[in-house]
């Protein structure tokens, strides 16, 4: 067998020992990357436990900087109605128990699900949270709302991939990330992006001081972090993604219009009158 095809045996064993793993992530990568099409009139919920219920309202935050009024605020031109369903302490059968009563009875278009870290720290078992989410998101699909899933974030900052607690959360955010491909559901994958953020700006793996002010709960740069993230899935859209010019830009397009339509009619002008010299030119040549 010659070296150039031992290197074409090598390269294709290659690929193929490398595709299971790069069709797993596909999918996941798919649903992180679909978005929620908003018009006026929708009504969005932020459904979760202390992380969003300290969104609304936090001592150590200064108010109106949780990521719930930040993204309501860039939505409000919109006419998309924000708003947060929330307690601190809750897992995802807490969420269950309220979900009829205190969010499918408001009537909500869209609910973006936020929980994790306690049921992480509850001992309960990827399974299970994989199963309880799926029960969660049938009830509010069937109520009519159209479910966008986040993965949990932390307890401590900073990411050893050996830590036990690490481990817990990595399994459950794989469980939502799943339960999203699996079900066609938006992801927001906050566990990712924390990640992420540390391995640029935490390397030394401080517990806290980053995003969160404890560890776990997040501070006005974490909440506007968390807002961005959401933001890149909830693009907010009227009746159709051909939105044209925001309200507030309408009056400088007209007007950028009315110049162009006179710079048009100026250089036509000139034209004319180019020619009309020519003509007379042409006249006393003759």
């Amino acid at each position: 067998m010659s070296s150039q095809v031992r290197s074409t045996v090598l390269v294709l064993l290659f690929t193929a020992l490398l595709a299971p793993e790069a069709r797993a992530q596909a999918p996941d990568r798919e649903a992180a990357g679909k978005r929620v099409e908003l018009k006026k009139g929708d009504k969005l919920i932020f459904f979760g436990d202390s992380l969003t219920a300290l969104a609304i309202k936090d001592g150590n935050v200064p108010e109106g900087k949780g990521y719930v009024p930040l993204v309501r605020a860039a939505l409000k031109e919109k006419g998309v109605e924000v708003d947060a369903v929330a307690t601190g302490g809750h897992k995802v059968t807490d969420l269950l128990k309220r979900v009829e009563a205190d969010v499918i009875a408001r009537k909500p278009t869209v609910v973006v699900i936020q929980i994790g870290v306690n049921d992480a720290s509850a001992g309960v078992t990827p399974e299970k949270f994989k199963a309880q989410l799926e029960e969660l998101i049938g009830k509010l699909e069937q109520g009519g709302a159209r479910v966008v899933q986040c993965t949990c974030t932390c307890r401590v900052e900073g990411y050893n991939p050996d830590d036990a607690f690490d481990k817990k959360l990595d399994a459950l955010a794989e469980a939502a990330r799943a339960v999203a491909r699996e079900r066609k559901l938006p992801l927001v994958d906050l566990r990712k992006a924390f990640i992420d953020y540390w391995m640029k700006h935490n390397p030394e793996n401080k517990p806290k001081g980053f995003l969160t002010y404890d560890g776990n709960h997040w501070t006005e740069a974490g909440h506007k972090y968390v807002a961005e993230q959401m933001l890149k899935t909830l693009r907010a859209y009227f009746s159709s993604p051909s939105v044209g010019p925001r309200p507030s830009e309408r009056p400088r397009c007209k007007e950028r219009g009315r110049r162009r339509i006179r710079r048009i009619r100026g250089g036509r002008a000139t034209m004319q009158r180019g020619r009309a010299a020519g003509r007379s030119q042409e006249g006393l040549l003759k």
